[in-house]
């Protein structure tokens, strides 16, 4: 007499994985990458990673970046890109000539403005994969009155834009907005790009407070999907195995 006590031993998904894998069906992750608007629901989200963030206010006022430096510690190099406005004319620069998040230095340009003008685009490329990344951006009424959702911020495709209801302000008509992506499933990325409007107007942006959050401390990292399609892969066969042995 057949027995199927293995069956229920073996978890419904990982058998499901299992079969998938046997079959070459890949087995979608469950979690994604998500955006983030409020600093506060960010940090919230990378809770248990190792998390550093810059301010900038170590730093001396006109400190530039050529392409492929960053600030030293920070884990990150920044550059414009070839098609930004202000490419081949100026670098990103540490200025104090505005208001900003916290302390009085900031991440800018080196032009009259000490800032990012519309038709620029910011990439942060990292030293090493973070699963988590995130910044604010400072600029002046226009940014909340006239060009909402001007200001993006982009990793792996996805973009999220500054949000005309969550902000902080400095009661002098500066606002600060936040911009954030996390993953939840394990997964990483290598770079964000900042794109500051569409090349018409002006919008005088500055960055402040960029956090990079990596792998859970204590190395308990959540196991990618397809680590997890192994194991099932794994736990399928020697399922397999035993129920042979009991027919």
């Amino acid at each position: 007499m057949r027995t199927h006590a293995p069956s229920r031993c073996l978890p419904r998904f990982l058998r499901g994985a299992a079969l998938a894998a046997a079959i070459g069906i890949s087995v979608p992750a469950v979690a994604a990458l998500s955006t983030y608007q409020n600093q506060a629901t960010f940090s919230t989200a990378i809770t248990g990673l190792t998390a550093t963030t810059t301010n900038f206010d170590s730093l001396a006022p006109g400190t530039s970046y050529a392409p492929g430096s960053g600030p030293a510690g920070s884990g990150f190099t920044v550059g414009l890109t070839a098609g930004s406005v202000s490419s081949g004319f100026n670098l990103p620069t540490v200025g104090n000539t505005f208001w900003t998040t916290s302390g009085t230095n900031y991440l800018g340009l080196d032009n009259p403005d000490s800032a990012f003008e519309s038709g620029d685009e910011l990439v942060f490329s990292f030293l090493s994969p973070v699963r988590g990344f995130g910044l604010y951006v400072v600029g002046g009424h226009d940014l909340l009155d006239l060009q909402a959702g001007a200001v993006t911020l982009t990793v792996n495709g996805s973009t999220v834009a500054i949000s005309s209801t969550d902000y902080l302000a400095s009661g002098n008509g500066d606002y600060a907005f936040f911009l954030g992506f996390a993953t939840d499933d394990g997964s990483t990325f290598n770079s964000a790009t900042l794109t500051v409007g569409d090349g018409s107007g002006v919008i005088p942006v500055t960055v402040d407070d960029v956090t990079l959050a990596r792998t859970r401390k204590g190395g308990n990292a959540v196991p990618e999907p397809g680590t997890l399609l192994l194991v099932s892969t794994a736990i399928g066969a020697a399922w397999q195995r035993a129920r042979s042995r009991r027919r």
